[in-house]
């Protein structure tokens, strides 16, 4: 009886051994087909993608140099790209910095008293606004906090101000306070006594005539005009674009005012790329990483002996976004185009000179011809041959990365 046990015991462990064996062979040989055989796929989707054209090119706009003539320190009253009205004043010149700080929360407390009178208006009515006011004040505070998340401070600061506002008027209509009266008369006090503080009045710059004010300038503004935008030579325009001087505001001047909203900009492009792109013609420009599209006609073209074209846009939309830049970073949309995406890396040339990707098919690698109609340095864009034998289609498996592909071979 104990032989037959120990028989038994035996049996068992040489049965456990193999199986141990066994299995710490196929997941070897399981690694050293994946690390020899590594397949990644990617599945080839219907996508509509735009032809364009990249290329850097130079704002030209007709701007002013604006001067002041007295010393200290400049507090400007409007943002860069603001719309200023004939005889505004863009800036107040301030004998100290503390000064500027003084007026700055006498502005703070007087866009508050506006708050505070406004919401008193509302003393009496009914309490059917309330739910509008909670509302709104629910999705500025979402907003706001946004803004600070994002480092926009400056829209976080007027958002503030408008959310007091609203709670003001809330508490108002419903009840909370009866009257922002004593609150008025505190902030009147301390204007009174901020404006003693003040050592003498600020000096006021206004413009005698309306555009858009910018704080900053960058040496170009008596250069760069409607008037001689197209004399601009290639060589010009690429040493404009290369320059990365770090430029400061010259003594006495404030900035530069901008006439109008039209704006020209002047860029060098690869002729064979623009295609039937002509002088005349009306195209899209995407501008800048915010990706906004502009129209704007191609005023003039000029080809170059070196295959290249210098070309002058004029465009009538103002972006404020881009007021204080020179040089930007734009597109030429051009035809828009639908077929098949694929990943670049996935085209293959076979024995016989076609052209093609190699697919999944369940286990089996197949390989199917494309017919291309753009490609990127990522990805590329293929007719939809999805009805065509031998040619890939519409949701096929694309191998990406794959080792000694072939057509009929097993992957498994």
């Amino acid at each position: 009886m104990a032989d037959t046990d120990k028989k038994r015991a035996l049996t068992t462990r040489i049965i456990w051994l193999l199986t141990g064996i066994f299995f710490i062979l196929l997941v070897v040989s399981q690694i050293v087909i994946y690390f020899n055989h590594p397949i990644r796929t990617e599945v080839a989707t219907l996508y509509t993608t735009t032809e364009t054209v990249g290329f850097k090119g130079v704002y030209v706009r007709d701007e002013k140099l604006v001067s002041y003539p007295v010393r200290g320190v400049v507090n400007y009253t409007h943002t860069d790209g603001s719309k200023i009205a004939k005889n505004s004043v863009i800036a107040e010149v301030y004998a100290s910095r503390n000064d500027i700080a003084i007026q700055q929360e006498i502005d703070d407390l007087t866009a508050q008293r506006a708050v505070l009178m406004d919401a008193e208006s509302l003393v009496g009515t009914d309490t059917s606004q309330l739910e509008s006011f909670s509302s709104q004040i629910s999705e500025k505070h979402s907003l706001l906090m946004q803004y600070i998340f994002d480092g926009d401070y400056r829209s976080a600061s007027k958002l503030k101000s408008e959310m007091l506002n609203l709670r003001s008027k809330r508490d108002i209509v419903k009840g909370t306070e009866v009257s922002y009266d004593d609150k008025i008369s505190e902030i009147d006090s301390r204007i009174t006594e901020l404006r003693r503080k003040i050592t003498s009045e600020p000096y006021e710059i206004s413009l005698g005539e309306a555009g858009y004010f910018v704080s900053t300038v960058d040496g170009y503004e008596n250069e760069l005009n409607s008037g001689n935008v197209l004399d601009l030579s290639k060589e010009r325009i690429n040493e404009i674009i290369l320059d990365e001087t770090e430029y400061q505001n010259p003594s006495g001047v404030i900035g530069k005012l901008i006439s109008g909203y039209n704006w020209y900009m002047a860029a060098v492009l690869d002729t064979v790329r623009l295609g039937t792109v002509f002088e005349g013609a009306v195209v899209t420009l995407r501008i800048g990483s915010s990706q906004q599209n502009v129209k704007a006609e191609i005023i003039s073209l000029k080809r170059q002996p070196d295959g290249s074209s210098v070309a002058v846009f004029k465009c009538d939309m103002f972006l404020a976004d881009f007021i204080d830049s020179r040089v930007a970073q734009c597109k030429l949309l051009m035809e828009d185009y639908t077929g098949i995406r694929i990943p670049t890396d996935s085209i293959r040339v076979a024995d016989d000179g076609r052209v093609g990707v190699f697919i999944l098919d369940g286990i089996v690698v197949k390989f199917k011809e494309i017919k291309q109609i753009i490609s990127e340095e990522d990805y590329t864009l293929v007719e939809d041959t999805t009805d065509l034998n031998g040619y890939i289609s519409l949701y096929d498996t694309v191998i990406v990365e794959g080792k000694d592909l072939y057509d009929g071979k097993i992957i498994g």
